[in-house]
């Protein structure tokens, strides 16, 4: 039971980039406390995942929480968007599982596929199942007179698409646990330039005060500054957050598909892309 759990949990965790059983517990509440079908779906989704990943994983990259995150997101993204059936339960348990296959298929050739698995099969099952008239972020609990300020802390919950004051305290706080005060300060930084970007561009309020503008930001910045190790100094992360931030607003205001985490991930190819250019090119 522990060689399942444990993983499970911190595939919960890596929602912030925290290999760490007691962020990934933390997650799980702040889940649960904005929204109960998430946390059910997420479970699904992780637990197909983590499962498939014990069998074709190498131990550690399994026990890091690497199988099961993608199919945690899967069925998260899924509880906001589709109407709840058996079939798309049975899609989410499915396409856990082919995310965790996907992605140590990527770490195998060292392809940074991120959350691009779960991204793929997310957008199939929208244009496929039946989807809710509107969006179902839960209980959303945010400050509507203070705007900005909920914008910046539950950008932070948004990492784990929880647009909800508490749940994004619980995920803060497993900031630390797993990366400390670095990893909260830089996650709180890129959620600020989500907001402030997003206020100069007249985002809709709302949309601000459940976080949608910062998200990304908070993503690439932990990934950029805490998993890859830059400092305040490198150029990595602030255009990292940048792209992902811009790219956020604009699939916002376009509105063709469901924005996900797609801005996080083309911002890091691009990021990774020049170092690699940097590297080839250097004499």
């Amino acid at each position: 039971m522990k060689e399942i759990l444990s993983p499970l949990l911190r595939g919960f965790g890596q929602l912030i980039f925290m290999p760490h059983a007691g962020a990934g517990v933390l997650a799980l509440i702040a889940i649960l406390i904005n929204s109960p079908m998430m946390m059910v779906t997420g479970l699904v989704g992780g637990l197909s995942g983590t499962l498939v990943g014990q069998r074709v994983m190498v131990k550690q990259s399994y026990q890091q929480g690497l199988a099961g995150f993608n199919g945690v997101l899967l069925g998260l993204a899924a509880a906001i968007f589709l109407q709840s059936s058996a079939l798309m339960f049975l899609l989410v348990f499915l396409g856990g599982a082919v995310c965790a296959y996907c992605f140590n298929w990527g770490m195998k050739r060292n392809l940074p596929l991120l959350t691009t698995p779960y991204i793929c099969i997310m957008l199939l099952m929208w244009l496929l199942l039946p989807t809710l008239t509107q969006p179902d972020g839960g209980y959303q609990l945010h400050w509507s007179d203070a705007y900005i300020l909920s914008a910046v802390l539950t950008g932070i919950g948004q990492m784990g698409f929880q647009g909800n004051l508490i749940s994004s305290i619980l995920l803060l706080i497993g900031l630390y646990l797993g990366g400390g005060w670095r990893a909260v300060n830089w996650a709180l930084l890129g959620s600020i330039c989500g907001a402030l970007l997003g206020y100069i561009v007249s985002t809709d309020h709302h949309l601000l005060a459940v976080g949608f503008a910062g998200y990304n930001g908070a993503l690439i910045a932990v990934a950029l500054a805490i998993i890859s190790g830059h400092r305040l100094r490198s150029w990595q992360p602030w255009l990292g957050i940048i792209i992902a931030v811009s790219l956020t607003l604009l699939g916002f205001h376009l509105a063709l598909i469901p924005v996900l985490t797609i801005p996080f991930v083309l911002a890091m190819w691009v990021v990774i892309g020049i170092e690699q250019l940097k590297t080839q090119i250097k004499p």
